[in-house]
């Protein structure tokens, strides 16, 4: 369990970080001059292109955490509540990344390409489809995933309880909330942050245990 708690250390750093690096897109795009002005600052493109890095890696990290929990349920795990799991984590993968390369893409551009003309209605579009699928699409999946992720917690009792029900809460609130913005929008790496220190507790607890055991045997 080891390896899962590092991978869910590392989703939540690595998707905060990407997040923060990817909100540097510019708020105004009414003003197409000031836009490529800021786009033509290497610094700031590869602000964004760094932000995508981290957002794909991240991905890796989540997927990790997923794989080597749903080793750890085995034969313990309901079919039907696995299915869920598995399924609104990857779909919240590929959100995210989509999400990420469209705020990164004008940047992209301009590396690959070198000067462009920015559209301000492109920019437009491109950032509030990407919000859309952060603050509106991504949330409900990571509350499907928060939500079987508890159930199977309580049922399997592979981590304490009260882990279960904080997810219930967590869960609930990314379905019910019309848009979520931050700090609400840290909900998820936050938990999965708190998953993953409870696994390494958990881990530390019973080698400890494992250790005594052994000693009173000799």
């Amino acid at each position: 369990m080891e390896s899962a708690a590092i991978a869910g250390v590392a989703y939540s750093i690595l998707a905060v970080a990407a997040l923060v690096l990817l909100q540097t897109f510019p708020n105004s795009f009414s003003d197409t001059e000031a836009l490529e002005s800021w786009f033509a600052d290497a610094q700031n493109r590869w602000g964004l292109i760094l932000g995508m890095n981290l957002a794909a890696i991240s991905a890796i990290a989540f997927l990790w955490f997923v794989a080597v929990i749903r080793r750890r349920m085995g034969e313990r795990e309901d079919r039907f509540i696995a299915t869920v799991f598995l399924g609104s984590g990857i779909l919240y993968i590929g959100i995210w990344l989509v999400a990420a390369a469209s705020v990164a893409s004008f940047a992209f551009a301009f590396e690959r390409f070198g000067e462009a003309s920015i559209d301000s209605g492109t920019a437009t579009f491109l950032v509030g489809f990407a919000e859309g699928l952060i603050l509106v699409v991504a949330p409900r999946l990571q509350g499907a995933f928060v939500l079987s992720t508890s159930t199977l917690i309580l049922r399997t009792e592979m981590l304490p309880k009260w882990l279960g029900y904080l997810g219930y809460i967590v869960g609930f609130v990314m379905l019910i909330i019309p848009v979520v913005y931050e700090p609400t929008g840290l909900g998820f790496p936050i938990w999965v942050l708190i998953v993953s220190a409870t696994l390494l507790i958990s881990k530390s607890a019973q080698d400890h245990r494992d250790g005594e055991a052994s000693n009173q045997t000799l």
